[in-house]
């Protein structure tokens, strides 16, 4: 899985933990907790989504930098070992 380590439990943890900053801060704002409690379950959908986009896109950008292994190469020493057996 591209060197994600992290299981369900650690995502859920997140994505409660955003929940309460988002909560924490529409109470901080003055919101009551009969209106804070609602619009948070609403924007923490939006966040969390963003946050992974842009995890996303990191963990693409890092995996591009690095250099992979074609398939292509290896195959190639095989195919040349074939045909140098084959015409002998």
């Amino acid at each position: 899985m591209n060197g994600h380590n992290h299981g369900g439990k650690s995502h859920l943890i997140g994505m409660i933990v955003i929940g309460v900053v988002i909560l924490g801060g529409l109470l901080a704002a003055g919101r009551s907790i009969g209106e804070a409690l609602p619009l948070a379950a609403v924007l923490a959908c939006p966040v969390v989504m963003l946050g992974m986009m842009f995890m996303m896109m990191r963990s693409k950008n890092k995996d591009a930098d690095t250099p992979r292994e074609s398939p292509v190469h290896g195959d190639t020493g095989f195919n040349e070992a074939a045909k140098t057996t084959t015409q002998a």
